[in-house]
């Protein structure tokens, strides 16, 4: 059962690129995609995505709005020779600074979770790089939903990447 939720995320998430008609400068992005959803299944922790060759290039998502914590999604990945080389995820608030530099933040949710921005965010980064593969970057217990999302956004870039859509993603969340 777990499997057919991973494709329907993947194939949701290919119809949110598909329909994906925007462009971005610094950011900002200028049309929205989807219908408010972002493609990741709250509770959803298996990602099953297999992807064919990768076309180089830099490939970013944007989170249109804030979430209701004050925070929306950057992630960018590059590709070179068929394979992502960096992965660069991080969430930021509305003045642009990144969760990963909030040390209360980190100090807040490690108290409640025993981990942080700082441990999630670089694990779920290297993971995705060494892996080359979405369905093999584990869930990082304490932030689960941070996991998902990046889970979700990885297989709309890869997706991007196998297409060779370097226009940016704007996820209206």
């Amino acid at each position: 059962m777990k499997w057919v939720k991973g494709i329907c995320i993947v194939a949701f998430s290919g119809l949110l690129l598909t329909a994906c008609d925007n462009e971005v400068e610094d950011h900002e992005p200028t049309s929205e995609v989807g219908d408010g959803e972002t493609g990741v299944e709250e509770g959803t922790t298996d990602v099953e995505v297999t992807h064919g060759t990768l076309l180089d290039g830099t490939y970013e998502l944007v989170e249109n709005n804030t979430d209701e914590n004050g925070w929306r999604v950057e992630f960018t990945i590059e590709v070179e020779e068929g394979e992502v080389v960096s992965s660069d995820y991080n969430e930021y608030d509305e003045e642009g600074n990144p969760k990963t530099e909030d040390d209360a933040y980190q100090e807040a949710m490690a108290a409640e979770t025993g981990v942080g921005p700082q441990d999630v965010i670089p694990e779920l980064n290297d993971q995705l790089v060494s892996t080359q593969d979405v369905a093999e970057v584990d869930v990082v217990s304490g932030a689960t939903g941070t996991s998902e999302k990046f889970q979700g956004y990885a297989a709309m870039l890869l997706n991007a990447a196998e297409n060779g859509a370097t226009e940016t993603i704007g996820v209206d969340n």
